[in-house]
């Protein structure tokens, strides 16, 4: 019968000859540790790992940041809704918000530039209709620069 004894680095049980063989090359040992670049947990398939320990990690290493051939930098939605709250400063929607750029100038992305507004008030903006919801978005933006 094998008797087996647990590895002294992550207690996996292997026969008495083969212990020493899995714990030289044990992803815990010591002088194999190689840490998830996402996560910071140890990486199992260190050998052949990219340097994240899982799918999920590699998707949020490798499709996101200034790593990835797409990236073009901080978007205005994502700068919009860290200095104002995501609803519509028309009617309160905040279930689909969109962001409008008040100047007109898609590449200000200043906080004081992006007015948060729902399909249909944005859609007012850019039409005859302007001058039903220009008031209101004239009166937040004041209200905001006020505060900013």
């Amino acid at each position: 019968m094998n008797r087996k004894i647990g590895c002294v680095h992550c207690a996996k049980e292997t026969t008495v000859g083969n212990i020493k063989k899995h714990e030289t090359s044990c992803f815990l040992n010591p002088t194999n540790v190689v840490e998830c670049a996402v996560c910071s947990k140890p990486i199992k398939n260190y050998k052949e790992s990219k340097g994240t320990c899982s799918r999920s990690c590699a998707n949020k290493h490798f499709r996101s940041g200034e790593g990835n051939g797409n990236w073009k930098g901080e978007k205005y939605q994502s700068i919009c809704f860290l200095h104002h709250e995501k609803k519509c400063v028309v009617c309160g929607e905040d279930k689909i918000v969109a962001v409008h750029h008040y100047d007109h100038n898609h590449e200000n992305n200043d906080p004081n530039n992006l007015v948060p507004l729902c399909p249909t008030h944005h859609s007012y903006v850019h039409s005859r209709y302007v001058v039903e919801v220009q008031p209101a978005i004239d009166d937040y933006v004041k209200r905001f620069l006020r505060f900013a």
